[in-house]
């Protein structure tokens, strides 16, 4: 296996001909900022509400469009959103080109490599944060004054076959109940792994179908989405597929349309708008005059019942999406060989940053200090608890530390696309070789499918990413 040195190069070449480059690039930087907004959440967690307290604003941070490193939901969203668009975009163009049946075997078959594209990595994921758990990798992690990091470090299992039924179990729950010990933020995968099959079985159905049937009936589930409270995977997945259809049939557009002010102008104000709502809080939206105007508008147009710290960071991503759908300027920008490469380690950023947190960056921040020491008393002054906490360190270590942890994640997840996926993509091939009717000894069928372990697994489809 030939590694490249430098990594822009590779995913340069591997992005030629892509119809949807900008979807890479638009999903790195979403994967950084999940990163951000769980770091956040670690040491600046006053951050996700929109200001200090109820009367005083606090950080600069804290207002619209600079608060967005802190904010979650709206790149979760993003995933989702992109998750349906690309996994959208090739059948609808074969079944426009008259390959209905093309379109139909290519459903059939994605169905069950998507499954193993993000069952697989998980899977390992897990067993690596295990791992780390065990030999003690999070005992830091579990002393600190962080809250989050500290709620997220799993204690070590004591015995031999108790840990490895832990793992097992933890592998189990991770899809069927969206919990793991090991890794938490991984609840988001099960919803992630929903969405792709609801795309692919409303294509199933509609890929036969008039495109104007095809959008009505996407339109429909996104509104059927909205009333039924699901503002993160139905509303996402079912726009990003209507945006792949949309798109198909607007891709030409005449040098009139590009001269007009107006279709120049609307993506930023689409992005501006977009950007403004993906601010909106978590927490106590009606400490500022913004966020408790859009909770008042809320109210009025979203479900009774509903969070509208979900539904406004989505309709924000989607805004994002229609707003470089419409700029050639912004997918340009996106499809930038750099931002493209980040793109191909938004999976493993995803998997890795949570276990590299609670390890690597809690061992840096609070692994040489002292800790100290509280206690509860009784009613009659005698202690009934103690424990320990290791305090937050100065600024000036987090300026040190911050930058090194980006890196190892970085350079980490790169190694995880040399190594690890690579090996997924090759199980999962050969799952599928072994399940379709085909002889898995078929020579053809090997030229066709060439071996993955051969090339980078960033020459795989953009659907294979998350």
């Amino acid at each position: 296996m030939r590694v490249r040195i430098v990594p822009w190069t590779a995913a340069t070449s591997s992005a030629a001909g892509r119809d949807v480059k900008w979807a890479e690039g638009l999903r790195g930087i979403a994967s950084l900022l999940v990163v951000t907004s769980h770091l956040t959440r670690a040491f600046a967690p006053t951050f996700l509400a929109p200001a200090e307290n109820k009367s005083d604003l606090g950080s600069i941070f804290h207002v619209p469009f600079l608060r967005l490193p802190a904010q979650g939901p709206p790149w979760v969203a993003l995933f989702f959103l992109l998750t349906g668009y690309v996994n959208a975009m090739k059948p609808m163009k074969q079944a426009r080109n008259g390959s209905v049946g093309q379109a139909l075997s290519g459903l059939s078959s994605s169905t069950l490599r998507r499954t193993g594209r993000l069952v697989l990595p998980t899977t390992v994921a897990t067993l690596v944060s295990w791992m780390l758990c065990q030999v003690g990798g999070y005992r830091i992690g579990k002393r600190c004054d962080a809250t989050w990091i500290r709620d997220t470090s799993p204690n070590p299992t004591a015995g031999f076959i108790a840990p490895l039924r832990s793992l097992v179990y933890n592998c189990f729950t991770t899809w069927s109940k969206g919990s793991n010990a090991y890794d938490p933020i991984q609840w988001t995968l099960p919803f992630l792994l929903k969405g792709s099959m609801l795309v692919y079985l409303t294509l199933l159905a509609t890929v036969p179908t008039q495109p104007n049937a095809r959008v009505l009936v996407f339109t429909g589930l996104y509104f059927f989405s909205w009333a039924g409270r699901d503002p993160m995977t139905g509303m996402n997945i079912y726009m990003g597929a209507l945006l792949a259809d949309l798109s198909i049939q607007t891709c030409s557009q005449t040098g009139t349309a590009k001269r007009d002010p107006l279709v120049r102008f609307l993506p930023w104000l689409l992005l501006f708008v977009g950007l403004h709502l993906s601010g909106y809080p978590e927490k106590n939206p009606e400490w500022t005059t913004w966020s408790k105007h859009l909770a008042e508008i809320g109210h009025w147009i979203f479900p009774k019942g509903s969070e509208y710290w979900r539904f406004w960071p989505a309709i924000g991503a989607q805004c994002v999406t229609v707003s470089v759908l419409l700029s050639p300027t912004l997918q340009r920008f996106l499809s930038h060989p750099s931002l493209i490469w980040l793109g191909s380690l938004s999976f493993p950023l995803y998997l890795l940053h949570g276990p590299l947190i609670r390890s690597v960056l809690s061992w840096m921040l609070f692994g040489w200090r002292r800790p100290m020491y509280y206690y509860t008393k009784k009613a009659d002054g005698s202690v009934d608890q103690t424990w320990e906490r290791i305090p937050f360190p100065d600024n000036w270590v987090f300026a040190i530390a911050l930058p090194i942890y980006f890196l190892v994640l970085l350079a980490t997840a790169h190694l995880w696309n040399l190594v690890i996926d690579p090996w997924c993509a090759w199980a999962t091939r050969r799952l599928e070789e072994a399940m379709s009717s085909e002889e898995i000894g078929d020579k053809g069928a090997r030229a066709r499918k060439s071996s993955v372990l051969g090339g980078h697994s960033r020459t795989a489809s953009v659907t294979d990413k998350v």
